[in-house]
């Protein structure tokens, strides 16, 4: 006869495994009680969060909202999107955006997508205004590793990294540094050459005329990607109807030279993926009579003398094709300073020692350089963003 190992019970064989275990009556009301009050309590939620959905957070006087947020009238499918052949951005839906009369009477808001199982970013949606535009400096969002990020260098590529962390709605805007359901991992050519386009043509809107603008970014994943294969930007000025502002376009997650898969975020040269042709001035952006509603309106800082973001060097008409020779505002991971000019920059320039091993950097007098090898050792003076934008981090010990 076959004995029961101890501890275990033993089964007949035709009995079903699920009605061979025993719960005793006071535990079996206990858990039907926990299981009672556990869900009471997750009905409760979404009506004590006053957010459907998610939780809500102070963003500079503006509400923030954490939930799944919708991609519109006009969302794009990626089975509608052609392959990427040199045009960096393309119209969707004739360049018209979807959103709807309810959107532009909610009055200020900014709501997040929560991340998803795969820790990826969806839909951010926000009603731009003066009040929340940023000149601030961007804080620090190296701490922030989006979905898919797996960088490398390329001495071919603007400043030689391939990942920005690239927000969807771009500092500039919104004053959102180091929020994870804000930063996808983007290449350098999508985040400061393809969405820093319409980012600036935005943000120097809002700052000439005081006007607000709909503005909704949708990241684009195919099935169980890590990296976006390109983002959605709609916007619309509100105020005038869309007349000065108004676009619907998808930039492609692409870097010439680099062959992406997308899956993992892993990276390789590769002649495959061809330069980049036409941007964002190839795109439909703004309504009938834009011009003459911006003619009307006060200079922008930027015309006025002010860089309007600190590191870039894309004014109106730079953002109008010309590729970005330095940090952009907004979208990248790279500090912004409405006030800050060149010339403020060149003073904050320094000496870094570099290890190129560790990807860290340090001050020359640092104990760490001493015992660095040679091999592993590079001399860099400039911006401690650039360093960081590069993929360095900076060392603990001497604090850079």
């Amino acid at each position: 006869m076959r004995r029961a190992i101890r501890g275990m019970p033993h089964y007949r064989k035709d009995t079903p495994l699920q009605t061979q275990q025993t719960t005793s009556p006071a535990r079996e009301r206990l858990i039907r009680t926990l299981a009672a009050l556990l869900l009471a309590v997750s009905l409760c939620l979404p009506s004590l969060s006053g957010c459907a959905g998610g939780e809500s957070v102070a963003n500079g006087g503006n509400t923030t909202s954490s939930q799944q947020v919708s991609a519109g009238n006009a969302a794009a499918k990626l089975s509608d999107i052609p392959e990427y052949s040199g045009a960096l951005c393309i119209d969707i839906n004739d360049g018209q955006p979807g959103f709807s009369a309810d959107d532009a009477a909610r009055g200020s808001f900014m709501d997040f997508s929560e991340l998803d199982f795969e820790g990826r970013c969806g839909t951010a949606f926000a009603l731009i205004g003066p009040e929340t535009v940023s000149n601030a400096e961007r804080g620090d969002i190296s701490q922030v590793h989006p979905s898919g990020w797996v960088q490398h260098r390329y001495s071919f590529v603007d400043h030689e990294m391939l990942y920005n962390r690239s927000h969807l709605i771009a500092h500039q805007l919104c004053g959102e540094d180091a929020n994870e359901r804000n930063l996808i991992t983007g290449t350098r050519t999508m985040n400061a050459v393809g969405m820093t386009y319409y980012e600036e043509l935005v943000g120097d809107y809002v700052r000439r005329t005081n006007n607000h603008v709909l503005y909704r970014v949708t990241p684009l994943f195919a099935a169980n990607d890590l990296v976006v294969r390109g983002v959605q930007m709609e916007a619309e000025s509100v105020e005038d109807g869309g007349r000065a502002i108004c676009f619907n376009v998808f930039v492609y997650n692409v870097e010439p030279g680099v062959k992406i898969d997308y899956v993992t975020g892993d990276n390789w040269e590769s002649d495959e993926v061809p330069a980049v042709k036409t941007k964002g001035e190839a795109t439909t952006t703004r309504g009938a009579g834009a011009d003459a509603a911006l003619s009307q309106s006060a200079p922008s800082k930027r015309e006025a003398g002010a860089s309007g973001t600190s590191g870039s060097s894309t004014s109106s008409n730079a953002a109008g094709g010309n590729e970005a020779q330095a940090a952009p505002s907004g979208s990248s991971d790279t500090k912004t300073s409405g006030d800050s000019s060149s010339s403020a920059n060149t003073a904050e320039q320094q000496t870094y020692i570099l290890n190129k091993r560790s990807h860290k950097f340090h001050r020359p007098e640092c104990d760490s350089v001493q015992s660095m090898s040679p091999s592993n050792k590079e001399e860099f003076t400039g911006l401690r963003q650039t360093l960081i934008d590069e993929g360095y981090t900076p060392c603990r010990s001497c604090n850079p």
